[in-house]
């Protein structure tokens, strides 16, 4: 499902098509070919979208909306990867919470900040790749 979420509540976020065609009304020159269908060149290059939560609204061109949603499937990518971490390669047995905290960064760590235990990152294949 091709989906982007609101900046303020991370719900996901839908086209407003009555905004995006109240907006167009006022930001469209409209050109017609020969068979009064409407030049592709004219047409407005972007969509609104709205958050069903929060009702915050987005305009986003198609451009912008691609480049959240690659951002947005590089971060679940990186979350399967660090659960897989801590599912199959982590050894639970070596880690002292006593040891500290750190931050690293390469993902969102263990307490979602990019901060992990110190014995985690020592053990972290996500860090080492």
């Amino acid at each position: 499902m091709l989906t982007i979420l609101c900046d303020k509540c991370k719900s996901k976020l839908i086209i407003d098509e009555m905004s995006t065609i109240d907006s167009y009304l006022a930001d469209a020159d409209f050109s017609v070919d020969e068979s009064g269908k409407i030049k592709d060149e004219v047409l407005v290059q972007y969509l609104i979208y709205r958050c069903p939560k929060c009702n915050e609204t987005y305009k986003f061109t198609y451009k912008e909306w691609e480049l959240r949603y690659r951002r947005s499937l590089a971060q679940d990518a990186m979350e399967y990867r660090k659960q897989k971490m801590f599912r199959e390669e982590i050894n639970p047995h070596a880690i002292d919470p006593d040891n500290g905290l750190e931050f690293c960064g390469q993902c969102s760590g263990y307490a979602g900040d990019g901060n992990c235990l110190v014995d985690i990152i020592k053990q972290c294949t996500i860090r080492k790749k």
